[in-house]
């Protein structure tokens, strides 16, 4: 039941957006005094109707950091002072939605769009990609765009490749892949690069052995699935060697992931065939995927976030019981615990530093 209410929430959330009027590099707030936030490097924030809590994860505690208003997504750099936010205010289509950008000193909006959705930023924090909408549709999606939060303008991709729902990454501040094809075009289903120092494209991976479901970076090698009818492979690309590793056939879907770059590694919450969510790693190493949960907690909230702290720690959302309500977990990698962070159940979402 829980399950089900969250996703009519998220379903409330994008269908309520709608385009506002406006200059997108305008700045409304000229003049304004501009807070900075104090987050952490992990950050969660509880759904309570007409503003969330927002805490710090100190560890193995929540620590209460105020309140934000209607906030759908958020991207931030503490060290850069960047804070990206996807706010639909009050939740009503009179009202809308829209990109609200603090970088530096200065506050602006993007709200050319119906909708945007999965925002990522690069690791300088000066620029971000979302996919956009022109309406309530999802066949409107107009594919991935790059935005220069600096310079208040967007990028225009030299590209004619169709990218596919939010399955593209930034490998550093001047290149982003993603996976897509050209329309018309047979066999060009890919994962392509583009470099925006070099307003160029290319190839990045020819053959994704399927259609690609997820992928993810670790430094310029890929972890990724692909369904091949009617089943799911997990794989690791070595990008340097061109080499392919087969991982695993027993995930009906992998929903979200945390990247330990330093490491080696990826936290991720997969499905497995007997339909059960759970917390997995995979170690670059050794090319091993390990299950890290399995009765505690009894189910975890896929769409929720997942995040690891510079302390190794990971958090995630999940039900103790399936049908209960949902709590903030931590994997403490030291001593390989589980541990619930959060005092009341609720409906959570969480947030990294980039």
């Amino acid at each position: 039941m829980k399950i089900f209410m969250k996703i009519i929430f998220y379903t409330a959330v994008f269908l309520n957006i709608v385009t506002l009027s406006g200059c997108s590099s305008r700045n409304k707030y000229k003049g304004e005094v501009i807070k900075e936030p104090n987050y952490s490097d992990v950050i969660v924030i509880k759904d309570g109707g007409d503003k969330e809590d927002i805490f710090n994860v100190h560890s193995n505690q929540l620590v209460k950091n105020g309140t934000v208003d209607h906030i759908s997504e958020m991207v931030y750099d503490t060290q850069k002072s960047v804070y990206v936010y996807l706010v639909d205010k009050n939740k009503t289509p009179k009202i809308g939605s829209k990109v609200v950008a603090l970088y530096g000193n200065t506050k602006s909006e993007i709200k050319d769009f119906f909708a945007v959705k999965d925002i990522k930023i690069n690791p300088s924090g000066d620029k971000i990609a979302y996919r956009a909408f022109n309406s309530s549709s999802t066949d409107s999606a107009q594919g991935m765009k790059v935005y220069d939060l600096k310079n208040k303008k967007y990028i225009e991709l030299k590209s004619k490749v169709l990218v596919s729902g939010n399955l593209y990454e930034w490998l550093d501040d001047h290149r982003i892949i993603y996976y897509g094809n050209i329309e018309g075009q047979r066999n060009s289903d890919k994962v392509y690069l583009y470099d925006l120092s070099k307003d160029s494209e290319q190839v990045y991976l020819n053959d994704t052995r399927g259609y690609c479901m997820y992928f993810t970076t670790i430094g310029d090698d890929l972890l990724f699935s692909s369904r091949n009818q009617d089943e799911l492979d997990l794989y690791y690309y070595n990008h340097k060697t061109g080499q392919f590793k087969f991982l695993s056939d027993e995930f009906e879907q992998i929903y979200d992931s945390t990247v330990d770059n330093k490491n080696g590694c990826v936290f991720f919450i997969g499905k497995n065939e007997e339909n059960i969510e759970s917390l997995y790693k995979f170690t670059q190493k050794d090319g091993g995927v390990s299950r890290i949960t399995y009765d505690f907690p009894e189910n975890i909230a896929e769409y929720s976030g997942i995040a690891q702290s510079k302390r190794g720690d990971v958090y995630f959302v999940g039900m103790v019981n399936r049908g209960s309500g949902e709590d903030v977990f931590m994997y403490n990698i030291r001593d390989k615990s589980i541990n619930i962070i959060s005092d009341q159940e609720g409906i959570y979402n969480i947030y990294k530093e980039k």
